[in-house]
């Protein structure tokens, strides 16, 4: 299974770049047992031309506790184009795919060029009709070629004027809707990359639902699919508010306290100028959750998850730059706080710690009479938290400065509270 990408334009060079691809050197990786190569056929003045693709170990295909019986062996999948391909390759192409490449490229990676995509063989019920219907609407010409006269598996060329960045995120939207069968639990991770990669085009597609029906398989996921009056979770909200200041603040290091999953934190992998990501987790369990939403980032920067509490002090997590605890500090007794606070302003010195927390005073909105959940220690208004803020950067080089993230109540705020200790000195 493979990927062929050509392009003939004067600005030939410049495209290898947005591969982050050396033409003098292999390409190669494993991912889960499969080999994974780029190559490139041609790189002149005035033409590129690379193919991505797998060998797949075949056993590796099945290796899993549902694979009871031999006719697992004996199918397509280690031939045919499809979402197992492209979660293979998706890191090797996650500089193309983010459209982040060096800095002085980033003009062309936001500038249209001729391409000409090649893959296949697509293993798929689709009639040829209903596959032109995906890629023409998106200004791609379509040439398909059947292997067989039965033509259930083709070999597809699309060209257009296009940036490679949007014609690889449509590629990773439309093959797994051609594709059969996939492999992988489709779970809401997959309806958020859909988004991501649908984001500009795939809600003015006019085969819009057929897209998500196909890709999603699930009708409550599907059902799901936003909607422009549809209001983002809470928690999307202040995963997106922690981004936003991160953003605005020195952030070549952050690490992300009590990581849990690692939603924040592949959300903050998004970001190209953060040159250490870490996760930091005291539960195993959401320890190999994370692990699992890593390996399937297409992401420049890797997050690395590591095992801690904010009871033990680590040295190497001291001076980075941003230190983050979103809803953590609620689940801590609040006496064992100070200490808490204490080792991280004193000893780990960050630049700036951004902390977030249930507002009680919301409470009153959701007409709550306890706290929002079990596991809370604590939860305070915004007096008690914004004096309590004071109090931990008394006698340290920190400013504290508050925000609200989430619908603004006129009487009690918004549902969560940040605040932002700042160094001010030593930087």
């Amino acid at each position: 299974m493979q990927l062929t990408i050509y392009c003939e334009t004067p600005y030939a060079k410049e495209i290898s770049y947005l591969f982050a691809k050396n033409p003098n050197n292999l390409h190669e990786r494993h991912e889960k047992g499969h080999a994974v190569r780029f190559v490139y056929h041609k790189l002149t003045a005035h033409e590129v031309e690379a193919t991505i693709f797998v060998t797949p170990d075949p056993l590796a295909l099945v290796g899993h506790e549902r694979a009871y019986d031999i006719t697992h062996y004996i199918n397509d999948r280690s031939f045919a184009a499809s979402s197992i391909f492209l979660s293979l390759i998706r890191k090797m192409l996650g500089t193309a795919l983010n459209g982040k490449p060096q800095e002085q490229y980033v003009a062309f990676a936001e500038q249209a060029f001729p391409f000409t995509f090649e893959f296949g063989p697509i293993a798929t019920e689709l009639t040829n009709e209903e596959i032109q219907q995906l890629f023409t609407p998106l200004g791609f010409s379509v040439e398909i070629e059947a292997i067989s006269a039965a033509q259930r598996a083709r070999f597809i060329k699309i060209s257009a004027l296009t940036t490679l960045q949007q014609a690889l995120q449509q590629l990773f939207v439309l093959i797994p809707v051609m594709d059969d069968y996939k492999h992988y639990f489709i779970d809401e991770a997959e309806r958020e990359r859909l988004e991501r990669y649908g984001e500009g085009w795939l809600e003015q597609h006019p085969e819009k639902d057929f897209i998500y029906k196909k890709a999603l398989r699930f009708r409550h996921l599907i059902n799901a699919q936003p909607t422009s009056t549809a209001k983002p979770l809470l928690s999307t909200q202040r995963y997106e508010a922690i981004v936003e200041q991160v953003k605005k603040l020195p952030h070549q290091s952050v690490v992300d306290f009590g990581a849990g999953e690692g939603k924040l934190t592949a959300l903050l992998s998004e970001l190209s100028t953060i040159q250490e990501l870490i996760a930091v987790e005291p539960s195993e369990a959401a320890i190999r959750k994370a692990t699992k939403r890593f390996e399937e980032l297409d992401t420049v920067i890797m997050p690395r998850i590591q095992w801690g509490s904010l009871f033990y002090h680590d040295y190497t997590l001291a001076h980075k730059d941003i230190l983050i605890l979103c809803e953590v500090i609620e689940h801590i007794n609040e006496e064992r706080l100070p200490k808490v606070i204490s080792m991280l302003l004193q000893q780990y010195a960050p630049k700036a710690l951004i902390i977030t927390t249930p507002n009680a005073d919301y409470n009153k909105v959701y007409k709550l009479e306890e706290m929002r959940h079990e596991d809370h220690r604590f939860e305070w208004t915004r007096q008690q938290f914004e004096s309590w803020c004071a109090a931990m950067a008394q006698n340290t080089p920190y400013s504290a400065t508050f925000y609200g993230i989430g619908e603004q109540h006129t009487a009690h705020g918004t549902p969560t509270q940040m605040c932002i200790f700042k160094r001010t000195e030593g930087l």
